[in-house]
């Protein structure tokens, strides 16, 4: 292995000497294709690390000066908006936010956030589906809720929320945007559901 090569591609990218040796190997001793071998790799691996897209992905390893850990750090603390507009960005809304909480009523500290927002507008193509289970019972009061609050908290344990769940599978809608959105709700609930005794939704009017 010619060190001079591996001595050029270590000022270009901060790895150990023999992690330098293995890329070039593997390029045949192309130095500018091991360094994007290297940042290709990093970005697959915030990827995998934060369900995130690669766009994503590489600006925020960008962001952090090529640091992985830091990266996938900050997009996982990043608030999740699911909505039918094309802008992803969380920003001050009138909407629902949505989150999973255990029978102690606590919620679940996990590596990534675990709570969505949807905006009003959007969570209009499911809204029925949560009010058609009223009456409920809630959990922490014992008292009977008489309807779907938009202004406070909702609470719906596992078994309604399954139910909820299996009605939205079942809309349907012609635009293209929206069916992806109700595809989101579905995959999030599955998810969530997979651990949580409880969905809870806040109504932030």
């Amino acid at each position: 292995m010619d060190i001079d090569k591996v001595k050029l591609l270590r000022k270009k990218i901060n790895i150990p000497i023999t992690e330098a040796i293995q890329l070039l190997k593997k390029n045949k001793g192309d130095i500018a294709l091991s360094e994007h071998v290297f940042h290709s790799n990093n970005i697959k691996e915030i990827q995998k690390n934060t369900d995130c897209d690669e766009k994503t992905a590489e600006e925020n390893y960008k962001l952090f000066s090529y640091d992985i850990k830091k990266a996938i750090q900050k997009i996982n603390e990043r608030g999740i908006v699911l909505t039918t507009r094309e802008s992803k960005i969380p920003r001050n809304e009138i909407g629902f936010i949505l989150w999973p909480e255990n029978k102690n009523g606590e919620t679940y500290k996990t590596i990534k956030r675990n709570d969505v927002f949807i905006p009003t507008a959007d969570f209009e193509y499911i809204i029925d589906e949560f009010k058609a289970v009223f009456p409920l019972k809630d959990p922490w009061t014992d008292t009977i809720e008489d309807y779907f609050d938009t202004c406070s908290h909702n609470s719906f344990n596992a078994e309604t929320s399954n139910h909820i769940l299996k009605k939205i599978k079942m809309i349907t809608h012609e635009d293209d945007k929206v069916q992806l959105f109700l595809q989101e709700v579905i995959t999030w609930f599955t998810k969530t559901l997979e651990y949580a005794d409880y969905i809870i939704i806040y109504g932030n009017l």
